[in-house]
């Protein structure tokens, strides 16, 4: 999850560690996972630390699956810190700063002309 100011600069970053169905697939509709509460976070000076260690260890006492997966969620949780820290990996695809187009400054047909160029950009 990423956050911004009505500027469109960067005030968050959050990214949860989950854990996929074994069915998932990169073309699916639906995305059902399970949580398994540990995060990383990035501040708005782009600081980073993790959370909820103490939530994960509660849960992996009740839920197996949590428990089985506790030496790949901490491998992924440290992996996520690193590239957050150096603002890499799926951190680099995270804009800083979004780009702002205030649409009621705009002609009518120069708004059209955008919609249309981001519409196609798509296909």
């Amino acid at each position: 999850h990423a956050g911004y100011d009505k500027g469109g600069t960067l005030i968050s970053g959050y990214c949860d560690v989950v854990l996929p169905n074994s069915d998932y697939t990169n073309t699916a509709r639906e995305l059902i996972y399970t949580d398994l509460y540990i995060d990383v976070v990035v501040r708005p000076d782009y600081s980073v630390y993790t959370k909820d260690h103490e939530v994960f260890d509660r849960a992996a006492r009740y839920f197996p699956i949590v428990e089985q997966s506790r030496k790949k969620s901490f491998e992924v949780l440290d992996w996520l810190e690193k590239h957050a820290k150096h603002w890499s990996g799926p951190f680099k695809l995270i804009p800083r700063l979004l780009p702002r187009t205030d649409f009621e400054t705009l002609s009518p047909g120069e708004a059209s002309t955008i919609l249309q160029a981001l519409s196609e950009k798509d296909l």
